[in-house]
């Protein structure tokens, strides 16, 4: 069946100001604002969920299956790591080749810009400084037991020799984890979420991309979209400690850096800035697990 034809980004609405966008759909993905209306892909909810269980069931089998002939360590976790990207990268590339534009850039905002550097950088650092004060606070109302070490996910990625922090750490922790977890998380995940709560698809299901029509308030959408993406994308991490205190303060410091990376996407209406914001929050995070002793970090 014939694909609805594509639009071509940032195409002005009917009635569309000057910028080519109404006001109210600023926070749109700018692919699905053209000039004959509103347009969906057939990527959404769905497909986000499917891509949730499979990012969380894929490594872990994974893992569990070479745990028998790896013990834990380096090695094991960059196997890990690989299933987690292979599962993030392919349900991404599979939802906009089947069922979206058949690009990457338009269905999920894979854009940057040079300004993205200075967002990232400002907000990335800024996003670090706050939540050490809102750890602290935490834990001065909750105080450590004696002996008890609070346990961050960002301790795998620095074991081992430095061949191995370079690749746990530097590339995969810093690099490229930041640039597949957003493209997952706030452009298939966050972006189906706010297309299924916001627009209802008119058009023949067999199309990959349909004329859409509003169900709901876009600002109200979108605000559920991001916080529930923020929650899951939290949701993803607790799983790498054990113990209940590490997985709240985990859970928390996800859930923020999700929700500014969340809003740093619907407002810029692009990954880059999010993108930038989680390498260098990332990067922060190893770079002070490297200089400075655990038991000095909150």
């Amino acid at each position: 069946m014939d694909r609805f034809p594509d639009p071509k980004p940032g195409a002005p609405a009917p009635g569309a100001t000057s910028s080519g966008v109404h006001d109210q759909l600023r926070l749109a993905n700018p692919a699905q604002v053209t000039a004959d209306g509103l347009v969906a892909p057939r990527w959404g909810a769905g497909l986000a969920l499917i891509g949730l269980v499979l990012v969380v069931a894929l490594p872990l089998a994974g893992t569990l299956a070479l745990v028998e002939v790896l013990p834990f360590g380096p090695p094991l976790v960059f196997a890990s790591l690989l299933l987690t990207w292979t599962a993030m990268l392919g349900v991404s590339i599979y939802a906009s080749r089947r069922h979206g534009f058949r690009s990457l850039t338009r269905d999920f905002g894979l854009r940057f810009r040079w300004v993205d550097l200075a967002i990232g950088l400002g907000v990335g650092v800024a996003a670090r400084i706050i939540l050490a004060f809102l750890l602290a606070i935490i834990t001065l109302l909750w105080p450590l037991e004696e002996g008890e070490v609070i346990q961050g996910n960002a301790e795998q990625f620095v074991t081992g020799d430095t061949v191995w922090l370079i690749v746990n750490g530097v590339l995969g922790g810093v690099l490229i984890a930041p640039f597949l977890e957003e493209l997952f998380n706030r452009g298939l995940v966050l972006r189906g979420l706010q297309n299924a709560l916001w627009l209802r698809r008119t058009g023949p299901k067999g199309q990959a991309v349909t004329p859409g029509v509003q169900r709901r308030s876009l600002m109200t959408s979108t605000v559920i979209a991001v916080l529930a993406s923020s929650l899951a994308f939290g949701l993803l991490h607790t799983g790498a400690v054990a113990d209940l205190r590490s997985s709240i303060y985990l859970l928390l410091s996800t859930f923020v850096v999700g929700l500014v990376c969340g809003v740093l996407t619907v407002i810029t209406r692009r990954l880059g800035a999010a993108i930038v914001t989680h390498i260098v929050f990332n990067g922060t995070g190893v770079g002070l697990l490297l200089l400075v002793p655990p038991e000095m970090l909150p």
